[in-house]
């Protein structure tokens, strides 16, 4: 048994954005989860930053392969036009395909077994719009004037949506799993559950097809969270908040509540006696957008303030968008996690 509780954290900075991940192996056998953060350069808004949940038998190499691939995919896909949202559709779906047939991913057998969701967020140049994607369970939450604003919804089995599409596809939903396996109704590989052959790809068992939001980026966004399930089937959106909210005004840094929300949901599981298993893994990561006198910890001297009167106005939210410009490419990926930035000041 080699699973650990320890976490790791760094932090990533430029003039406009401040991101800090942190991640733990927690009560499990194997790290499945998987990272990716890129900034521009020291003096442009694009980002991009996220998280790949891997499960099942080779479930971290399939997690890893996403998180190294997803932002190359996206700018391929888009070349000179300025249509994100269409080009992260194309792109997901072509890097499923891609990886069923990558033979560095098989096994003896000559099959790309397990699978991965994935939650990324790109910030276009302008610092105006931001591009949400989303495959599976892992999710996407800012704080909103204090207040929690789910940007993505969890593609779970027993969801409408994704239970019409299961049954249509000739499968069922049981013990609130498709065909009573998995947990998941979109994640790329997965490959079991994607051989209908009169089916096209976005309407299998299973699904790469991502839901694409767009976000208008104004001061009242406090901070961004993206996080795999080991944090989410332990906190609420409103906790998680809270959270980070009520560390924040004390100034502590991001990195540090990330690895503080880590050990509280470690700490809620109990490890099983007979496996010696516990908590699931867990990835947080943190983006804030840098206000006047923040440090690249992320310590500012105004915290965000909460909600007012219990009432706040939600963001702009839909489901297309343009970006004027490319995000950097993915470039690498790092122990316990994905993910490089070599551009942006590091901690």
């Amino acid at each position: 048994m080699t699973s650990t509780a320890e976490s790791e954290s760094k932090t990533f900075a430029n003039d406009s954005l401040i991101i800090a991940v942190a991640w733990a192996q927690g009560g499990r056998e194997y790290m499945q989860d998987a990272f990716i953060i890129n900034l521009a350069s020291e003096t442009q808004s694009a980002a991009l930053f996220g998280v790949c949940d891997g499960h099942g038998p080779n479930g971290e190499n399939v997690a890893r392969y996403v998180a190294t691939r997803i932002g190359t995919a996206v700018l391929r896909e888009k070349g000179s036009s300025e249509d994100y949202p269409t080009a992260i559709e194309a792109a997901c779906l072509k890097l499923d395909e891609q990886l069923r047939k990558d033979k560095a991913q098989m096994n003896k057998d000559g099959k790309v077994l397990g699978g991965s969701t994935c939650c990324v967020v790109w910030v276009n140049e302008s610092g105006s719009e931001m591009y949400s994607c989303n495959v599976g369970d892992s999710r996407f939450v800012m704080s909103y004037n204090g207040e929690a604003h789910a940007v993505t919804e969890d593609h779970k089995p027993f969801n409408g949506k994704e239970r019409v599409r299961i049954y249509k596809a000739g499968g069922h939903v049981s013990n609130l799993r498709v065909n009573g396996i998995l947990a998941v109704s979109r994640s790329f590989g997965d490959f079991l559950f994607k051989g209908n052959e009169s089916k096209k790809q976005a309407d299998q068992l299973v699904t790469a097809l991502p839901d694409i939001r767009t976000v208008e980026i104004d001061d009242n966004i406090d901070f961004m969270v993206v996080a795999s399930d080991g944090l989410w089937d332990i906190m609420t959106n409103d906790e998680a908040v809270d959270f980070i909210v009520n560390r924040m005004r004390i100034n502590t840094p991001l990195k540090d509540i990330c690895e503080q929300l880590i050990s509280y949901c470690i700490a809620q599981v109990p490890v099983d006696t007979e496996t010696g298993l516990g908590s699931d893994n867990i990835t947080i990561i943190i983006a804030l957008f840098r206000g006047e006198g923040a440090s690249d910890e992320g310590t500012a001297a105004e915290a965000p303030a909460g909600a007012k009167d219990g009432t706040t106005a939600a963001p702009s939210q839909s489901t297309g968008g343009i970006a004027s410009s490319a995000v950097p490419p993915s470039t690498g990926s790092m122990a316990g996690g994905g993910g490089t930035n070599s551009t942006a000041k590091q901690s």
